[in-house]
């Protein structure tokens, strides 16, 4: 790493601690607190909302995220809001029914998505200064938004301020995913920008294609620059086209498509005497391989002069499956006076993170308290809400004790209140459990450490296929689907989904993160989701 690197605390040293609730008075009125901030440079916060969100009656994960923030103060933070796809935001032709034609198209094919991802990236280059960290959140297609900006930063690296006509050719380059695209995208990037990092990307419930039409980019699977990446993903979606996507790796067939014939590599060598030196190889196969074995995941140019130490780290990369369908998960399933929702369980999990992985981004103490999050619990140190044990009680008002016997009274009669979905388009997910998902659920009554979340776990699931008849529609329709195998080679097929559940791969190979709070709701309410989860062999549970 080198020695102008902001230095980070260990996430995995940060323990789960108690500490007593955050009062108005006493407490920092925003956190982390200006004076401890020790990161250079600003923070630059991009938020990408979902298919048809904007501020209304009913905000989505994003908005509350955005509401949570500091935006008074340039010289520290910037904040940078973008409506969703189908919306009509940004340039529209005249006219109300021209407008409304434009929006229709804009959701059905997202006919709007490069305006949506250049509309980002002009931002950043208007306003990014070399030591500043970006970090894109986003729900859904805006999730998807996120994801492509990334890459395109990576492809085309970013313009200089105020070179605007330059941008719609970057945005064409990037698009282009063949060989002479990357060629072409090589050149232009050392022609007119610079390398710039990611620092956090937290996306809610990325979806697997964009518009009626599918339309994908380069580069929004995966992506080298990423410091920390984080995916809340919903188990109980279940619509053809809102399959998970999640994060992919880089094949050997994108690693040597930008590679530029034998281009010269730098890379840095500890000399015998303890200093570092770069030495040249010409950029080969064999040496491109060795460099990419010596140091993971790597960026796909032969054309990156930034040293190794600080373009050879693997993104952190973490996926956790939540309860809910796509608005219980990304937010807007339910009115903004709704005390309680699925919604509100990721998206404290997403703030913790930020703490977690120290991202310097501010947050204002009273808004989190509105969330259920206790600011006392996410500075000086992050107090994580694990399950409670014996003898112990938390102080923090987001970690109280929570004690319910197995399908209360007060809980079977919610249930049955809510219903099952056929009238009113809620479900609470209630099944008999058998097999898997018996052994999900431990014999003794679960304790969450948030009380919070032990509400929320609760609420009702809002599944579209119920609500909305005509989603049904495209379930009759033969849709692609594409997942990664273990040798990091594609499958791609068409399949009637006719209301499938999605399917959680690799789970026999991989660690499989789901949140306590699946786990509490299997417990209290005979829960199932629709999503299969398999006990073994890595499933970690997390809270």
């Amino acid at each position: 790493m080198s020695s102008d690197a902001p230095i980070r605390p260990d996430p995995t040293a940060i323990q789960a601690t108690s500490s007593t609730s955050a009062s108005t008075t006493s407490f920092p009125q925003v956190i982390p607190p200006l004076a401890d901030l020790t990161l250079p440079g600003r923070s630059l916060i991009l938020c990408f909302d979902g298919t048809g969100d904007q501020f209304d009656q009913d905000n989505s994960n994003i908005v509350r995220f955005v509401q949570l923030l500091k935006k008074d103060d340039k010289k520290r933070q910037m904040v940078y809001y973008q409506t969703g796809i189908g919306t009509g935001a940004g340039p529209s032709p005249q006219g109300k029914i021209a407008t409304k034609i434009s929006q229709t198209l804009d959701t059905m094919i997202a006919s709007g998505l490069g305006d949506h991802v250049r509309g980002g990236y002009e931002f950043l280059m208007q306003n990014y200064s070399d030591g500043d960290r970006i970090s894109l959140f986003g729900f859904s297609r805006g999730a998807y938004t996120a994801r492509a900006l990334a890459g395109m930063l990576h492809k085309v690296g970013l313009l200089p301020a105020y070179n605007n006509e330059q941008v719609p050719f970057a945005y064409h380059m990037f698009k282009r995913d063949d060989e002479e695209g990357w060629k072409m995208s090589n050149g232009f990037k050392r022609a007119f920008c610079v390398d710039v990092k990611i620092d956090f990307v937290g996306v809610f419930d990325t979806v697997n294609s964009v518009g009626i039409i599918p339309r994908e980019l380069p580069f929004a699977k995966s992506n080298y620059l990423i410091r920390v990446f984080r995916h809340a993903v919903a188990l109980d979606e279940r619509r053809a086209k809102f399959k998970a996507n999640l994060w992919g790796r880089s094949t050997e067939a994108d690693e040597k498509l930008g590679e530029d014939g034998k281009k010269k590599v730098y890379r840095q060598e500890k000399t015998k005497g303890g200093m570092w030196s770069y030495v040249t190889s010409w950029g080969s196969s064999d040496s491109v391989s060795s460099v990419k074995k010596a140091q993971g995941s790597r960026h796909r140019s032969g054309h990156d002069f930034t040293a190794t130490a600080d373009r050879g780290h693997q993104t952190n990369v973490k996926e956790v499956w939540f309860v809910g369908a796509h608005c219980d998960v990304g937010g807007g399933s339910v009115s903004n006076d709704t005390p309680h929702s699925l919604a509100r369980i990721p998206l404290r999990w997403m703030i913790r993170e930020c703490f977690l992985n120290q991202t310097g981004i501010l947050f204002h103490s009273a808004e989190l308290e509105e969330i259920g999050l206790s600011p006392a619990s996410l500075w000086p140190s992050v107090n994580i809400p694990v399950p409670i044990s014996d003898g112990y009680k938390p102080q923090l008002s987001d970690a109280t004790l929570v004690e319910s016997p197995l399908q209360s009274p007060t809980l079977a009669r919610s249930a049955k209140v809510s219903g099952t979905g056929s009238g009113s388009g809620m479900e609470m997910g209630i099944g008999t459990r058998t097999g898997t998902e018996g052994s999900l659920v431990p014999p003794e009554p679960i304790r969450l450490g948030s009380e919070q979340d032990a509400q929320d776990a609760l609420q009702p699931i809002y599944d579209q296929l119920t609500l909305k008849w005509w989603w049904w529609i495209l379930e009759l329709l033969p849709m692609k689907q594409k997942y990664q195998r273990h040798d990091q080679s594609w499958r791609t097929w068409f399949s009637v989904n006719y209301g499938g559940p999605r399917v959680i791969h690799g789970q026999k190979r991989f660690t499989t993160y789901v949140h306590r709070t699946v786990q509490y709701r299997m417990q209290q309410l005979g829960y199932k989701p629709r999503a299969e989860i398999l006990a073994e062999p890595g499933l970690t549970w997390v809270d």
